[in-house]
């Protein structure tokens, strides 16, 4: 009995708390469930579980919207949404996740999307494709004679002689590869060096992240870029996150037009600032 009183006795000081004014008008304590609200939650249930909810359901989910704006309320009534950083976080993303909404209502004709790919030509085209051989020399094998030891084997390969490389689990031969899967093998950017060499010549010592090749290109093909109509819904996409990106940092700075920005560095950081 001594536990349900003092568990009362709480429960009465913190309603006292969350209501410090008891005689409220009914406005300030009336919670409207609108029928646009309810359909709202109706959608978001059959979106999650994909079906619609019974009836019990439907009863369940607006309760529990009550029971949400009811502790939503007294939550701020006790001011315990101040200065709490998760909180202030997640109005953040909701008023972000608004921005975004109005970015999601914009769509795109085929002329906008045509200029888009216009000037974003490299974020499509496709990957070129190169077929090659390598001859691979392992740096730890030959310390600091790896430099005069190659060039002696790619004047042999020039005059027509036949070069042997160190041993390696890197194929010898390399047909119709994209740039990406050649990055892949031999370490990012690799591919690039292959843009400038000369078909059927025996190239220049190339550095990869494995060691040193001598490399003979035997064919490469540019990438090109595709129509709209072939690669459409990349573009749109591209586009779409492009303008999010934009609305969110106009809506950013239409705000930061309201406000004067007070830094008060620590003495510390203020010093370095000045210097």
């Amino acid at each position: 009995m001594l536990h349900f009183l003092l568990i009362g006795a709480v429960l009465f000081w913190l309603y006292g708390v969350v209501n410090p004014n008891g005689n409220q008008e009914d406005g300030d304590k009336k919670i409207i469930v609108s029928s646009g609200r309810i359909d709202q939650l109706i959608r978001y249930f059959e979106k999650t579980w994909q079906r619609p909810p019974t009836n019990q359901e439907i009863k369940g989910l607006i309760d529990d919207y009550v029971i949400e704006e009811l502790y939503y309320r007294q939550a701020v009534a006790m001011g315990i949404d101040k200065d709490d950083t998760l909180i202030r976080r997640r109005m953040r993303q909701k008023l972000e996740f608004l921005t975004d909404d109005v970015a999601a209502l914009i769509e795109p004709g085929d002329e906008e999307l045509a200029s888009y790919l216009a000037a974003n030509g490299k974020k499509f085209r496709e990957d070129p494709i190169y077929s090659f051989r390598q001859i691979y020399f392992n740096p730890l094998r030959h310390g600091d004679d790896l430099a005069t030891f190659v060039k002696q084997k790619l004047a042999d390969l020039r005059s027509g002689q036949q070069v042997k490389g160190d041993s390696t689990l890197i194929p010898e031969s390399f047909g119709n590869e994209t740039s990406r899967a050649i990055d892949g093998t031999f370490g990012t950017g690799f591919s690039q060096n292959l843009e400038s060499l000369k078909l059927n010549e025996w190239s220049e010592p190339l550095q990869s992240g494995l060691g040193v090749h001598l490399v003979l290109l035997e064919s490469n093909k540019e990438g090109a870029l595709p129509s709209l109509a072939e690669i459409r819904s990349a573009v749109a996409r591209e586009w779409a996150n492009e303008k999010r990106i934009e609305i969110r940092k106009e809506f950013n700075e239409r705000l930061l037009e309201d406000y004067e920005i007070v830094i008060e560095w620590p003495e510390e950081e203020a010093t370095k600032e000045k210097e």
